[in-house]
């Protein structure tokens, strides 16, 4: 919220504010309400309504919906699932569930902090949780004595290795389709990729491979699907399934890519094979091309005369 009421302030967003008719004030005040209903650890699942919004500011659907455009340009918020009307069985559901009248989910947004104000950010990895730093030098008892100490060697810290890009993304069409995986108890989602990669997945599944792989190992062994709420760590036991499922299997994304190489190879074949007909073929002789031609005109005076 710092960075973005200094960036209302700068040139950057006089542009965009104009363009869209909003006043900076209107801006931050929705940009609190939408920082409000998001999660606070990551910043997502921004679910409120326009028309919420508006109730609770106090201003028209229409403020509120240039506000967030102006958010959107600025690089403050990110749409990552486009609102939509409900049908007919999930208005019912929703009737039976809140006893409301819902007509509409509202669209799913992401507050995040644009790459050119990162650098601006006071603390962009943190803050550590001691106020100061421990010292690491720790003298002996001899070197006490003597009045010297020696620096104790410094450890190489540990790091994590960052999942691939295709990992990433096939986490994020996951919690889009499963969103109870993004709770904030079972932590960021970089964990959960991690996890997609310890189990074997790589970037030659897809979403849709890893769903049908898990559905047809729970029928072969005849179980059924849990919900997400009867499970103390619903993650966890969905990246067993996912590995007991995948293991010794190869991604099908082979076996589409060798058909699709297969229909190639049989249509270079029938192409090549239509070419060294058409040489072999031999031309018309010009006396047959002759006769036919008379022939012709033989036979169409013979129409003509009838």
């Amino acid at each position: 919220m710092k960075l973005l009421e200094t960036e209302l302030s700068g040139e950057t967003a006089a542009d965009v504010l104009k363009k869209h008719h909003a006043a900076p004030h209107t801006v931050y005040r929705v940009a609190r309400m939408d920082a409000a209903a998001a999660d606070t650890t990551t910043g997502r699942n921004v679910r409120t309504a326009h028309a919420t919004v508006a109730r609770a500011l106090g201003c028209s659907v229409d403020t509120v919906r240039r506000a967030r455009r102006v958010l959107r340009d600025l690089g403050f918020s990110v749409e990552v699932m486009r609102g939509r009307y409900m049908t007919t069985e999930e208005r019912e559901a929703a009737t039976r569930e809140h006893g409301s009248r819902q007509r509409r989910f509202a669209s799913t947004r992401c507050l995040t902090i644009p790459a050119r104000c990162r650098a601006m950010h006071p603390y962009p990895c943190g803050v550590n949780s001691s106020g100061h730093s421990t010292s690491r030098r720790v003298p002996s008892t001899r070197l006490r004595a003597a009045g010297t100490s020696k620096d104790q060697p410094k450890s190489t810290p540990l790091t994590r290795r960052t999942p691939p890009l295709g990992v990433q993304k096939i986490t994020a069409r996951l919690v889009q389709r499963m969103p109870w995986l993004d709770r904030g108890r079972n932590g960021h989602l970089m964990g959960l990729s991690r996890g997609l990669v310890a189990c074997g997945v790589t970037e030659e599944w897809t979403t849709q491979d890893l769903m049908n792989a898990v559905e047809a190992d729970h029928q072969g062994l005849g179980l059924l699907s849990l919900p997400p709420d009867s499970q103390k760590n619903p993650r966890a036991l969905l990246l067993h399934q996912i590995k007991r499922a995948i293991t010794g299997q190869e991604p099908p994304a082979r076996a589409r890519q060798a058909a699709e190489d297969a229909r190639r190879a049989a249509r270079a074949a029938e192409v090549a094979q239509r070419a060294a007909e058409a040489k072999t073929k031999t031309a018309m002789p010009t006396w047959f091309r002759a006769e036919l031609a008379k022939a012709q005109e033989a036979s169409s005076a013979i129409r003509s005369t009838c």
